[in-house]
Formats: structure tokens, sequence, C-alpha cells
């Protein structure tokens, strides 16, 4: 933009892929960057009805993208090097060490949701039946830990499904959830719009595991919350961001806090009536970013909106900024978002519609 006679450059998230193709419809979920050149995202290809489950990959820093195919509906990914990376889906957990350009099988674990590891055989992840698992072998054995059974929690309605490590802190985090009678409809949302409008919302359980010692000893938590929590992000240096998104009915789509881990309290610090949060990542010493976007008309109908993001400087806990627009592509439209932060804090961001964005900053000058 131009300020008194001086150009000013601008941050703006522009198209890096965008499958784009007549009778054929892309839908990315997770995102990860593990390097500055290297990064992937799960994908569902859906051709005339016909499902192919992808992984759209990139090299050279998301000049160019391929999209490789895989035999099972990804679910979550996690990286420890810029080549070795694990997929769990549907039918188990799948290895490549070529950043995503094939993969093998190396277990038959199913119901994961959500994955980390720490090293090339150690890692933790969550998933159906309040479950959490370890693997020391590279994931091709998974174990439960005996912990989760202090949760009092009913195993057919809870789940852990997000997670977040930070050192040798990691907070895995679920819901408990037993279905409403006014979950069951014969219409969908759409048809009885008045009936979801008055469907109040209900507190959920949030189930909770945290470790201050890489995982060699767990403690578990259960609490009543409205929202479930979606997404956790954990800075060694003692805080975690924390993402909460709402079911239709509630004043606001989503809110993003901090939980201190000095006091456990988790402190609100963004929340927008016209921004629906679908995913946040954190830049250490730098910044908080929440992409989303903008709720047309009830949120459980599920269209398609503009695609916003916004990001807040933080220095601590205590301290964050504002939460600033940045500019996007007009292109950009999707029901969700995902976001993904490379080492050296370039910013992705993948769509249901099958585009990936790259955060340039002060790329552009506009009038």
């Amino acid at each position: 933009m131009r300020v008194r006679g001086m150009w000013v450059a601008a941050d703006k998230w522009n198209v890096a892929f965008f499958h784009d193709e007549q009778d054929s419809a892309l839908t990315l979920g997770e995102i990860v960057f593990p390097s500055e050149r290297r990064g992937l995202a799960l994908g569902v290809l859906n051709e005339q009805g016909r499902v192919k489950p992808v992984v759209v990959v990139t090299g050279d820093g998301g000049k160019r993208w391929e999209m490789v195919p895989v035999k099972e509906i990804p679910v979550t990914v996690a990286c420890v090097s810029d080549a070795a990376c694990w997929m769990a889906t549907e039918g188990g957990v799948w290895f490549t060490e070529e950043a995503g350009r094939s993969w093998r099988k190396v277990s038959r674990q199913k119901g994961i949701l959500a994955m980390h590891f720490d090293s090339a055989t150690h890692g933790f992840a969550g998933g159906v039946k309040k479950t959490i698992w370890e693997t020391k072998d590279g994931g091709k054995t998974w174990t439960p830990l005996a912990v989760t059974k202090e949760i009092t929690a009913k195993e057919e309605f809870a789940a852990f499904h997000t997670l977040g490590f930070g050192g040798r802190t990691g907070i895995i985090a679920g819901t408990s959830r037993p279905p409403r009678r006014d979950d069951m409809s014969l219409f969908p949302p759409w048809m009885e719009p008045e009936r979801v409008a008055k469907r109040r919302e209900w507190p959920n359980l949030m189930l909770m595991a945290e470790t201050r010692d890489g995982g060699e000893t767990w403690k578990v938590s259960s609490a009543s919350i409205f929202g479930q929590v979606s997404r956790i992000v954990v800075d060694p240096a003692g805080f975690a961001v924390v993402l909460l998104r709402f079911g239709d009915t509630f004043e606001v789509p989503a809110e993003v806090g901090q939980i201190d881990f000095k006091t456990g309290k988790l402190l609100p610090v963004y929340r927008d009536k016209q921004h629906a949060v679908t995913d946040v990542a954190y830049l250490a010493n730098r910044s908080i970013v929440a992409a989303g976007t903008e709720p047309s008309g009830l949120r459980s109908l599920q269209l398609p909106g503009r695609v916003v993001i916004r990001e807040a400087k933080i220095r601590d806990v205590t301290q964050v900024g504002v939460f600033e627009e940045q500019a996007v592509d007009y292109r950009a439209v999707a029901r969700q978002v995902k976001l993904a932060a490379g080492p050296k804090g370039q910013l992705w961001a993948a769509t249901d519609t099958g585009m990936i964005l790259r955060l340039d900053r002060g790329a552009i000058a506009v009038r």
C-alpha cells in the first residue's frame, strides 16, 4: 500500500499448489514441512465418485508438487527428519524414507488419530477408545499406556485426537462425548435451520495426558468444558497454545488460548464471531497464527467460506498482541484450513478445497 508517497511491503498468502480440474476434487488435510525444502500434505482425490487416497509432496520448497497415490485413506502424519515420516491410515501405520514419495506398511495398528515421534524409533499416538500408545521400534508395534485406565469416561465415547510436544513436555488431549438424542435426526441441518439454531451447546468432557519427562511418566486428568480441543502446540519455555472449536449454536466458532504450565490455567487470547478458526501455528518467540474461514450461514452446513488468516505478536503467556488479518489470494475458499511451519519459520496452509498456500512476508506492494 502507498502511505504518504511511500510503498509499503505487505505479507500475503499466495497459491503454491491448486488442484483445479474438471470432474475432480482434492480434499487436503494435515500438512507438514520437516525441512525448508521438503513438505507433504495428506489428501483424498475424488474423481466422479471414485475415491483415491493421495499424498501431495514437494522437494524444492514448494516450487513443484507431485501427487503420490497411497493405498489407504490417510489420517495423520509425523516426521523426525525431511525424509523419515510415519502416516497413520484407516488400516495401519506406513513409513517413508523418501519424504512421502513411497511408503511401506510397518504396522496394522488401527484407530490412531494423532502421532508424534521424537526419534527414528520412539513415538506416541492417541486414538479411539481413549487409548494412548507408545512405540519403541519405529512404529512396528504399539503398546497402550495403562495410565489412561484412570480416566472414568466410557471408551466407546472417548478418544485422544490431538497432541503437542516441545522438548520433554508433551500433552495429548481428547474428548468424551456420549451421543445426545437430538444428534439423531432424519433430516440434514439445512432442512431444519430452526431446530439447529435452537439446539443448546452442551459441555464435553476434556481428556488430557501430560508428561514433563519425555513420556517416562504421565499424569492424566479430565474436566468439563464447552468445545473440543483440536490443536495443541507446546513451547518448552512453559506454555502451550490451544485451539478450542465449538458447536453450531455457540456464540463463537472457536477460541485460541494458552495454558500456563506454572498455574495450569487456560487463558483465552483470541475469539471472533466472523472467524471460524480451524488450526493454529506458533512461531517461537514471535507470533501465533490463526487460520480458518469466514462463516457462511449455519456452521453445521459446512459451506466453503473465504479463507481468513490472522497473526498476533507474542512474548510470553501474558503478552499477546492484536490478531491482524493478512492478505490471502482471492481464490482461497474452504471449509477447513490446516497450517504447517518449517524449521526456519516459513508458514504453509492446506485447504480442504485442494489448495496449498505459502506466506510470503513483505513480498508485495498494493495500491
